[in-house]
C-alpha cells in the first residue's frame, strides 16, 4: 500500500505536538548570534546577539494539585507510535483484512522494508534502514509500555521486561542520554516527512543523532555533526547590470563556522525596496557565485 502524508498527518497529530515540545530534533543554547554584514563601511561584520527565552517546563495538575508523574514511558511510547504509522500502511492487510501484527511489521522491518517512494527517504536508504532497524530492535520496550512493566530506573534508564521466563537475548535497554536521542531522532524524522524534504543541515543533524543510536540500530555510524547553536548571517547582494543579484555563500558560511563551531547558519539577504530572501545557508551551492532573480528565487531562498 502507498504512504499517504495526509493521513500520516492526521493520525500522528498528537504524538508530534508532545514531541515538538519535549524533544526538538535540533536544539541549540539559548539566543542567537547575529553576524550583520549590511554595514558595508566595516572591515569586519558586526556580530551581536539576541537574547532568547529558557524551555518550556511541563506542569500536570491532578485534582487541582500540581503534581510530580513520570512520564518516561508515554514519551517513548509516542516516539515509537510514529514509526509504526509510517511503516503499518507499506504492509499489505491481512487476509481478514484487519492490520498486519507488530510482529509482522518488525520482521519486515529488520527484513529490507524499503521507503516505497515515501519521500525524503525513498533518496535516503541509509537514514531510513537505520529507523527500521529502530523499530524493530525496540520492539520489547514498546511491549512493556502497553503492557505497565516498562522498568524505568532513578536515572531515567528505561529496561524492557522479558515475556520468555528464558529470553535468547537479554531485554533492551535504553539509557537517558540514549532516550533522548531516540526522541529527537523521531522528531527530526517525522519533521522530514511532513515537509517531504531534508536539508543538509538536518540530514547532519539526524545522522549525528543516528550515531548515538548503535547499540539500538546495529549499524555503522555515519559521521553526523550535532548542532549546538544557530546563527544568522544578514549580508546585501551585490547588484548587477543585469538586474539579478550576486551572492556567493562560501566565504559567510566559512567565516561562520569558525567562529561558532557546530553552529546551523540561517541567512537573510537584503535587497532593494525593503525585499528579504532568508533561507539555510548550508543549502547554498558550494560551486561558486550564485546570480539570483528576485522574480524567480532559488528553491533554498523564501521571502521573508
Amino acid at each position: 500500500m502507498p504512504f499517504s502524508l495526509t493521513q500520516f498527518t492526521e493520525d500522528s497529530g498528537f504524538e508530534r505536538y508532545a514531541l515538538g515540545d519535549l524533544a526538538p530534533a535540533i536544539t541549540a543554547s539559548p539566543g542567537l548570534q547575529v553576524i550583520d554584514y549590511l554595514d558595508e563601511t566595516r572591515d569586519q561584520p558586526r556580530i551581536h546577539a539576541i537574547v532568547g527565552t529558557s524551555p518550556v517546563k511541563a506542569v500536570v495538575t491532578i485534582g487541582g494539585q500540581p503534581a510530580t508523574v513520570n512520564v518516561t514511558p508515554l514519551i517513548f511510547g509516542m516516539a515509537w507510535k510514529i514509526l509504526d504509522l509510517v511503516i503499518e500502511p507499506l504492509l499489505s492487510p491481512r487476509t481478514d483484512g484487519r492490520p498486519q501484527t507488530i510482529e509482522a511489521k518488525v520482521r519486515t522491518a529488520l527484513n529490507g522494508l524499503g521507503p516505497q517512494g515515501v519521500k525524503p527517504f525513498h533518496r535516503e536508504p541509509e537514514l531510513w534502514k537505520r529507523f527500521m532497524h529502530l523499530y524493530g530492535n525496540t520492539v520489547d520496550l514498546r511491549h512493556s509500555v502497553v503492557h505497565g512493566q516498562l522498568n524505568v530506573d532513578a536515572d531515567g534508564t528505561l529496561t524492557a521486561t522479558s515475556r520468555d521466563p528464558a529470553p535468547l537475548v537479554p531485554p533492551t535497554t535504553m539509557t537517558t542520554d540514549e532516550l533522548g536521542y531516540f526522541l529527537r531522532a523521531v522528531q527530526g524524522f517525522s519533521a522530514a516527512l511532513l515537509g517531504e524534504h531534508l536539508s543538509v543541515r538536518a540530514r547532519n543533524n539526524l545522522c549525528f543523532l543516528l550515531d548515538q543510536l548503535t547499540q539500538h540500530h546495529g549499524l555503522d555510524k555515519l559521521g553526523g555533526v550535532e548542532l549546538l547553536r544557530r546563527v544568522v548571517v544578514v549580508a546585501r547582494p551585490k547588484p548587477l547590470p543585469s538586474g539579478k543579484f550576486l551572492f556567493d555563500a562560501r566565504p559567510y558560511l566559512a567565516y561562520s563556522l569558525d567562529r561558532f563551531p557546530g553552529a546551523g547558519c540561517d541567512v537573510n539577504l537584503h535587497f532593494p525596496d525593503n525585499i528579504v530572501l532568508g533561507g539555510e545557508l548550508e543549502d547554498a551551492p558550494t560551486d561558486g557565485p550564485l546570480e539570483i532573480r528576485l522574480d524567480y528565487p532559488p528553491k533554498w531562498l523564501d521571502y521573508l
